[in-house]
């Protein structure tokens, strides 16, 4: 008795067809998510509690850290919830980048073995961090609902968040790609996260990073992609000044995506003899 079967191929070396590639299998795409889901609560005592217990403690080191002992201000906006709307897509990025980074290497075996959309291993991992994110939003709107803050812009945090999975994972895509010949890189990027967000407006308004810059370079903080989509999402929310620059952060994490594509189709070619 025979068995229909579906086979797998390489449709090419461009974007569109290998997102075309991943998204005509979205079960793969799925598979690999519920797996990692599972995988990370896995024989945990507190599951899901996690998601809530890291940003209230992130939450805590920075209001410490930068408001008690560096005397941050953030003008008419509560501090707590100005970070918080901070902390938010900075852990969902760092997140997916940490996670992403390491997705060819945690699956080396299954690489050998068969071919499949192998883009579903980073992009997955966008989805898996849905869950802290989406916890991390529920408190924040708490917060301002506590603190009687802005709920209504809330509503904008799906651009922010498509932006931010867009940056997270075409860096992911490039970093696990070199991975693959370089083992070294994986030990970089835990210092590299935390050198970025001490340069990156989270904890701390963006006209504090801007003062310490000239104004002729100023524009240049915005190729750091979160730099700018903080800005837009706290404008949104508290109604502050939008800087006509957040351009340059949209392009950035849409360069950043395609590129990391290019690279992680082209390294696909030979990434079975590289592990």
């Amino acid at each position: 008795m025979s068995r229909n079967r579906t086979v797998i191929t390489p449709q090419g070396n461009s974007v569109s067809k290998a997102l075309r590639e991943l998204f005509q299998n979205p079960d793969l795409l799925w598979t690999f998510t519920y797996r990692d889901i599972r995988v990370r609560y896995a024989q945990t005592y507190l599951g899901l509690a996690w998601s809530l217990i890291q940003p209230l403690f992130g939450l805590a080191a920075v209001f410490v850290l930068f408001f008690k002992i560096a005397g941050v201000q953030t003008g008419e906006i509560p501090y707590l919830s100005f970070a918080l709307s901070g902390l938010i897509f900075w852990n969902y990025f760092s997140y997916v980048v940490t996670q992403s980074s390491a997705s060819l290497v945690n699956v080396q075996t299954m690489i050998k073995k068969i071919y499949f959309p192998r883009l579903a291993l980073p992009i997955g991992k966008s989805f898996v961090g849905l869950i802290d994110f989406g916890v991390a939003l529920l408190l924040l709107f708490i917060v301002n609902l506590v603190l009687g803050q802005p709920l209504a812009g809330l509503l904008f945090f799906p651009l922010i968040l498509l932006l931010t999975a867009l940056t997270a994972v075409g860096i992911g895509m490039i970093i696990s790609s070199v991975s693959l010949r370089y083992r070294d890189l994986q030990q970089i990027i835990p210092f590299a996260l935390q050198l970025l967000f001490f340069i990156t407006p989270v904890a701390y308004p963006q006209a504090l990073l801007s003062s310490v810059i000239p104004d002729e370079w100023s524009w240049l903080v915005y190729f750091n992609p979160i730099t700018g989509f903080l800005e837009l999402f706290r404008g949104l929310l508290y109604g502050g000044e939008i800087s006509p620059l957040v351009w340059i952060s949209v392009v950035s994490a849409v360069i950043i995506f395609v590129a990391g594509v290019l690279f992680f189709i082209r390294t696909d070619k030979k990434m079975a003899d590289h592990i």
